[in-house]
């Protein structure tokens, strides 16, 4: 995952309702070759449009968030071999929505990706 929808003018979110259609219901990979699946993330303090480039990427961004209870253990499995971490992961789901978006006005938009898209 490494290719992000970072548009020259206006937020993400306004880019993404002009270029592309929100998906919604039982999302699964599968679109037409022209289209390409945007996965915009909601972090709190800003958003991320991620672009799927393949199944993996797209499986990658529907995988749930950790649970507290899961980042509290991970901080524990280091800590107990001498590693400090800090956990940005609050243990909360952070919220998305999905765009279909043809893959021209993804290229325009973030050039570098259309040899992964090909």
């Amino acid at each position: 995952m490494g290719y992000y929808v970072d548009p020259p003018e206006g937020t993400k979110e306004e880019w993404l309702i002009d270029h592309g259609l929100e998906v919604t219901g039982d999302l699964k990979w599968g679109h037409p070759p022209e289209t390409v699946l945007v996965c915009l993330v909601d972090n709190g303090p800003f958003t991320a449009a991620g672009i799927c480039c393949n199944e993996a990427e797209f499986n990658k961004f529907r995988e749930p968030d950790p649970t507290p209870e899961e980042v509290a253990a991970s901080k524990a499995r280091a800590e107990v071999v001498g590693i400090h971490t800090i956990q940005l992961d609050t243990g909360n789901q952070r919220p998305r929505k999905w765009y279909v978006v043809p893959r021209k006005d993804i290229t325009n938009v973030c050039p570098e990706v259309a040899e992964r898209l090909s």
